[in-house]
């Protein structure tokens, strides 16, 4: 009887211990939950559809860094240079070249530009092998001068409006950013599930060995993976560049290693082979939501990036047990 007792026991912590691992596989889901449960207590205007909607405008460059920065982490692989490529963005769309030009140059270059870095980054990784953390980071180093030289250290000027309409533009209440990034995360998300590119990232991830001897084009997917990422990294860019409407320094900095978390809380682990759309997106603008949270519970600058940071350390070790 003792020894009947003691096995549903182990079998009762066997069913709790893999419930709480599955429901960490995308802590994003409980992190929102919990956000909006602690804003119901403390801050209950924060819950009102107008203000949720706010959110997700804000919360759309974070979003679109992420998407982008998980393709790259699905394969095993990672990319830094978003904050450059998001810098040399703002500060070229703010000329007067692109501002008071036609419409088609403030949206091909920075697409274009953002492969062209993706396409960089990946023939380094792909081919030479090099360390995609100290590629992607000394590309973003390069950028942030080359931002510099293009603004001459002062950059200013205006943005072309269509910019700002697409960043700042509402359909009611509905932001036009907002339903933007829902339909390009939905393309992303069938690209992912339901494309053969999607299941090659996939497979590489999960073990680039035995991906490369079951004749998976591995070095074609992790050049796709950058080439997109880069493409994704300019459109946060856009979109940043039309919230503020002029060129600064170092704008979108801050969003390098926000993407990482929001993908890592999305459930895409460090190790590959794992992730989805959904969960990033739910990562953002959980991230997104707390920063709100903490700026109307009267939380300094000073708290909140301490804060962050412990959430992207509790992330990477999250991600660290899950691997286990």
């Amino acid at each position: 009887m003792t020894k009947l007792v003691a096995t549903e026991g182990r079998a009762a912590g066997d069913v709790l211990f893999t419930a709480l691992r599955s429901m960490l596989a995308i802590p994003a889901w409980p992190a929102l939950v919990l956000l909006f449960a602690t804003a119901a207590v403390m801050q209950p205007r924060l819950l009102t559809i107008p203000f949720l909607l706010i959110v997700l405008r804000q919360a759309v460059p974070l979003a679109l860094a992420a998407i982008g920065q998980c393709l790259p982490m699905i394969g095993r692989s990672i990319d830094l240079s978003i904050g450059g490529v998001i810098a040399v963005v703002n500060v070229t769309l703010a000329l007067p070249l692109f501002a008071g030009g036609p419409l088609w140059m403030s949206v091909a270059f920075p697409l274009a530009f953002g492969a062209a870095i993706g396409l960089f980054n990946a023939a380094l990784i792909a081919f030479v092998r090099a360390s995609a953390v100290v590629v992607t980071l000394g590309v973003s180093v390069m950028l942030v001068g080359v931002s510099y030289l293009v603004s001459g250290g002062a950059p200013g000027g205006t943005v072309h409006p269509f910019v700002r309409e697409l960043a700042a533009g509402r359909w009611g209440l509905v932001p036009v950013a907002g339903v933007l990034l829902l339909v390009i995360a939905t393309l992303a998300a069938l690209l992912l599930r339901r494309s053969t590119f999607g299941h090659a990232l996939y497979a590489t991830g999960a073990s680039y060995g035995a991906a490369w001897l079951g004749g998976l084009p591995v070095r074609k997917e992790l050049v796709a993976a950058h080439v997109l990422s880069g493409i994704f990294a300019a459109a946060a860019g856009v979109i940043l560049t039309g919230y503020i409407g002029t060129g600064t320094l170092n704008l979108g900095a801050d969003l390098v290693m926000a993407s990482v978390a929001a993908v890592v809380l999305g459930g895409t682990s460090f190790g590959g082979g794992a992730g989805g759309v959904a969960g990033v997106l739910a990562g953002a603008y959980a991230l997104t939501f707390l920063a709100n949270l903490m700026t109307g519970m009267g939380v300094g600058k000073p708290a909140q990036l301490i804060v962050q940071g412990a959430i992207i350390a509790g992330a990477a070790a999250l991600a660290r047990w899950r691997e286990r």
